[in-house]
Order: C-alpha cells, then structure tokens, then sequence
C-alpha cells in the first residue's frame, strides 16, 4: 500500500484555503466538498511505474518514495504533523487540521481511506457530476504506522506528539530518552558526575555499535561499502550501573538479604585491596594489577545496581521471587564477591500465575557474558588500558561483550513480559525496559559530519527495530511503515546528497526484512536541497511554496504553471537554476554584489580610482565567460592587455584538465 493523496480542508496556521496533494502514485486525485462529503475523481497517471524503487529482492518492498520541499516556514515538517496524526491514539492530540488520507492497495483498483474528518467519501467518473459514485472504506490505522525521524535538535515542544508518538526517533526524543535518568546514574571512579555531552556520546556510541556489530553489516556488502571505518581500533567499556540502593522497598524479600550480603562482600573485597595499596611492594603489584582487581568488582556492582533499579521501578515485574536462604547461607557467606553473586542468579526465581517458578535470568548466558568481560579485564597490559571502571578492549572484543549484553538485557525484558496479561504488556513503555551497564566510547578516528549522520540515521533505526518491534513484545508489528525523514539529509556532502536516495532504497528494506511479517514501507522526507530530487520522477515531488511569512502557503500541484517541471534524470545545474530553490541569481549574494560593483566601477569611463582593486575582483572569478567579459571591459577602461591574461590562465587550466583526463 500507499499513501496517494491527501485533502487538507484547513490549518491552524499553514493554509488559509483547501488544499490537495499527490503523492505520485497510480491515479493523480481531486477532492470536492459537498457538504459533511467528499467527491473523489481521478485520472491515471501514464507515468507510474509499479515497483520502481524497488532495488532489492527482498520481501519487504518499498512502494513509494517521496520528498517535500519549500522554503523555510513553508510546512514541511507540519504536512509530515498532519499524517502522523492519523496513527496517534490520544484524545489530547488533535489533528491541525481537518483532512483525509487517501491510500492505494495492492490488487485492488479501489483506493481506501486511512483517515477520514468527514462524513462520506465517494469516488465517481471524472465526467460523470451527477451519480454519487462508490462509497471508499476505512482501512484499519492500526495496520500502518509512521516512524518519525529527524536529525537536528530544535528545542520544540510540540504538545500533540511529544508525548504520545512511541514510533518517534527524532533527536528531540532521543535526547530526552537518553538523558532521562541521568540524575539516578552513579559517577566515575573520581565521584566526578558524567556530563549530559558524555552521556548522550556513550547512547549514542551504543546505537553505533550495535548497528556496525550487526548482521546486517556484516553479510550485506551495501553498509560495507557505505562506511569505510578503521579496520583497527581500539574501543573503550565503561562499566556504570546507578548510584548506591538506598531502599528496597519493591525489591522482593527473598533477594534483599542476599543481595545485601553480595554488595558488602564486594565493598569489603574492594577495602581490603585499598589497604594492600597503601603498602604495596612495586615488585610484586603494579598499576595495572589494582585497577584489574578494583574493576572485577565494580562490574558485579554495576550490574547488582541496575537490577535494584529494575526491581524499584513503579510498575516492578519482580513481584514473588524465591530464594532459599537457609539452605544456602553458609554457602553464600564463605564465597568471595564473584562467585556469590553467580551462586544467587543461580538459585533466584519468580512465581509465575500459575503457581510455578522459573529462573529469572539466561544463566548460561549471563555467566558467558561475565566470563568474556572478566577475560578483557585479565588482557590489559598497563594502566593505560585499564581503570577502576573502564577498558580498552579490541574491536572484536567489544562486539562479542556488547552482543552478550544486548542478549541478557533482551531476555530479561522479555522475561518480564510473560508474567503480564495481554492487555498489560501492550502498554509498556521503553521506561519500564532495564536499560545497560555497559557503554561504550570510540577510540578511532572521528567520523566526518556527513559520514556520523548517516551512521546515526542507521544506527537508530536499527536501535528502534530491533529493540521495540524484533527482540521483544513490547510493540505489535504493522502491515505498512511510512517513514517520514525531515531533513535527513542534514549534514551531507553534495556527493552524498547525491547518492541519498540509492543509498536508503538499497539499505532500509533490510532492517524491516529482519521482522517476521515483512511489512512494507513507503518513505516520504522533507529536505531544502534539490539535488536528492534528480532521482525522483516528478509527480513523486510535493511543492510548497511561501513567498513570504504574511502569506499561507500553498500546495503547486502537478498542472500549476508555477510548479518545477524537471526532476528525474535532470541536469543538476537545471535543478539548481530552478527559481523555486534561487531566486534571482545563480551565485552567493555576496559575489553577485561585487560583481554588480564592478560592472559599474567598468561602466564609469573617468572613474579611474581602485582600479587595482576591481582588477583582482575579476582575477578571483571562476566563471570563465563572465571572466573574460570583465578583463575585456578592463582593457577598454584602462588601455591594458588583462584579457590576454586572463585567456592565458585559462588555456593553463584546461591544458590541466586535458592532461588529466589523457
């Protein structure tokens, strides 16, 4: 399916007129109010090609691809508002404006309605005014959903999705998710806070990770080829779990004594090393030694931390647990810190509605997890690469701990869940989800803007899929995805804005080929550059045009003599030239004046004054004609041979040119 039209009938601030607006599909749509009803026509659009932008023979496919775009203020990001509002459930998120989403399904030559303000919707022979026509039906929104993202940060609150949007991954959420407790995190080894710029680069670098450690790059040659990372370098883990328990007021009876007396012998274990250091002889300790030592423990706390967090939350999931105490106490108490806490995942259980219990953790794999994290710590070789609560491991190290814990995390989610009704589980949030102990920070070279953003666009998605729709039952999955990517190309290199929309078509059916039912996706995104529009035919591109802030802005649709007519395949200079994108002129304003000065300056026959000046203006022109125009009126003005100069430069640069293509 498709989104193919829309009919806005008003807007709270963008439009002051009804607008209607095509989305390329196969029937270009015009809507007539009568009455509560709306008429529906349609004519065929002979240039639709049915799975154009499809690149890969995956099962998920996706149906269309479109890109809005105007001047700033225009409303782009609000026509993107104005469908994600027909996917919210919320009574407080009102729609902006009165409108009906019109979509095409496959195999059928009747198009349905996604939303609908009005009453009827008939749909009649473009010829024929007086029949009523077929009645178009409701297709459930519950089958389709939107995944809103965008790049920058704009420190807006906007009231009708902040809050009720669980399909939003745009910056603004995704700061606001990974600040969130911040404030309940522990320190550093100095009792130093983490900063809200280093905690947003650890999620951040975790998102990374997770995507570059994945599947998908690893056996799909088209994320390979996207990202030319360094081969070797070395990452740093840091281990940090949440400040020190100070109730335990939902924590399960059964596991508070136990997991009191885990956290003492760890306090103490951790005690009795500071007093060795006081004394410590150089020959038998080194630096690295303590820090191996110290970290050991502080990874069980971090870890014993996160799971008190969990247990404390409101909404606790870790209701009955069991734990015999009696029988295990002398067992428990002789053990170090280590091998206690491997003695309590062993034997800790929840009771089940049934009246049965089960183990509450993966223990083959937690213990995997463990062991590699304390195999990493054993391997550093100075202080350097080792601190109280942190380590440089290798790439491949990294991955394979990061994986272990993604998988531990995953199935105590997961495990949660099985202990709610159906109608429960359907609410849980992403706040009631255990989040990591282990974050990580890069230790390569910087990524350039252009290469980060796209890593962050990936790395998001791919965050968002896999933790909220593939590995867990947090979500229900949908039939159909639309994408809407304000701005997403934000940060890139013309080059890359030239490669954009090949790069998406090639790579995002994977990420939603990874769930179960293969849904499809249809990608609609906002941007101000017109050079992503030269791989899209021009009924998939949606004009808004704002002269100025006093006027409503207005949809140019696909007959509307103001609306560009060249997009697919289209010279870029000609996309460029375009006065929809450049008003008036071709180059910067700055240049465009100092040139307008000098065409003067030449026009004024006995103003001899700067003429040095206006000289080197027309040296720094790189526009060769207008160079040479200049140089000439140069020479009329000041009796000199500038011209021929100028002409020679410029048989010097295209003899280059020459050479280097030869």
């Amino acid at each position: 399916m498709r989104i193919a039209a829309i009919y806005i009938e008003d807007h709270d601030y963008l439009f002051d007129n009804p607008q209607t607006i095509n989305f390329g599909g196969s029937y270009f749509y015009e809507f007539i109010k009568n009455g509560n009803d709306i008429f529906v026509t349609r004519r065929a659009n002979d240039l639709y090609i049915d799975d154009l932008f499809n690149l890969t023979a995956l099962d998920s496919k996706i149906t269309n691809v479109n890109a809005i775009v105007g001047q700033n203020g225009s409303g782009k990001s609000s026509l993107l508002d104005i469908i994600r509002s027909a996917f919210i459930e919320n009574t407080y998120a009102l729609p902006l404006s009165n409108s009906l989403l019109l979509i095409e399904v496959e195999n059928s030559d009747l198009p349905e309605l996604l939303r609908n303000d009005f009453s009827k919707v008939y749909l009649r022979e473009i010829n024929d005014k007086d029949s009523s026509g077929i009645v178009l039906k409701i297709k459930s929104p519950k089958k389709t959903q939107t995944i809103y993202y965008t790049p920058h940060f704009d420190y807006k609150y906007n009231p009708k999705f902040d809050e009720v949007d669980n399909h939003d991954i745009s910056f603004d959420k995704i700061v606001e998710n990974d600040l969130e407790e911040i404030s309940d995190k522990a320190t550093n080894d100095r009792g130093w806070r983490y900063s809200p710029g280093q905690e947003l680069l650890f999620k951040n670098s975790l998102r990374q990770i997770e995507f570059l450690s994945s599947d998908l790059v690893s056996k799909q040659n088209i994320f390979k080829d996207l990202f030319h990372l360094q081969d070797h370098y070395e990452p740093i883990l840091i281990f940090r779990g949440y400040k020190e328990n100070e109730k335990d007021w939902n924590t399960p009876r059964a596991f508070r004594k136990p997991l009191k007396i885990i956290s003492e012998k760890l306090e103490q274990e951790i005690r009795d090393w500071h007093k060795i250091r006081r004394f410590e002889d150089t020959k038998v300790l080194n630096q690295a030694e303590i820090y191996q030592y110290i970290l050991k423990r502080n990874v069980i706390k971090s870890l014993i931390t996160l799971l008190y967090k969990q247990m404390e939350r409101e909404n606790s999931y870790l209701e009955e647990g069991e734990f015999p105490y009696d029988k295990l106490e002398s067992k428990l108490l002789s053990l170090d810190g280590y091998n206690a806490f491997l003695l309590f995942i062993d034997n800790c259980k929840l009771k089940i509605r049934s009246g049965k219990t089960k183990k509450i953790f993966n223990v083959s794999n937690l213990k995997l997890l463990l062991s590699k994290i304390y195999e990493s710590i054993e391997l550093a070789e100075d202080e350097h690469s080792v601190s109280n609560d942190s380590i440089m491991v290798s790439k491949e190290s990294a991955i394979e701990i990061l994986n272990l814990q993604r998988q531990f995390l995953t199935d105590l989610n997961n495990y949660y869940y099985i202990f709610n009704s159906k109608k429960e589980a359907t609410i849980l949030s992403d706040r009631d989800k255990i989040e990591e102990f282990i974050n990580y920070m890069p230790f390569s070279r910087r990524l350039s803007s252009g290469e980060n953003a796209l890593l962050n666009l990936f790395s998001r998605f791919y965050n968002f899929i896999n933790s909220n729709l593939k590995l867990n039952k947090f979500r229900k999955l949908n039939d159909h995805y639309i994408l809407l990517l304000d701005e997403a190309d934000l940060s890139f290199h013309p080059i890359w804005k030239i490669k954009y929309i090949k790069a998406i078509l090639k790579t995002i059916p994977y990420f939603f080929n990874e769930l179960k039912n293969h849904p499809t996706i249809q990608i609609i995104f906002t941007t101000h550059d017109p050079l992503t529009l030269s791989d899209l035919p021009n009924s998939n591109v949606i004009y808004i045009e704002r002269r100025t802030y006093e006027e409503s802005s207005k949809i140019l649709n696909y007959n509307d003599k103001n609306r560009p007519q060249k997009t697919f395949g289209a010279n870029i200079s000609d996309l460029i030239a375009d006065s929809f994108f450049v008003e008036n002129s071709l180059i910067g304003e700055f240049a465009s004046d100092l040139i307008q000065n000098t065409i003067k300056w030449l026009n004024e026959k006995t103003n001899l004054e700067n003429a040095s000046y206006y000289k080197q203006i027309i040296k720094i022109i790189d526009e060769p004609i207008v160079q040479r125009k200049l140089a000439e009126m140069y020479d009329d003005k000041m009796s000199e041979k500038f011209q021929l100069r100028i002409v020679e430069d410029q048989i010097r640069k295209l003899q280059s040119l020459k050479n280097k293509l030869e």
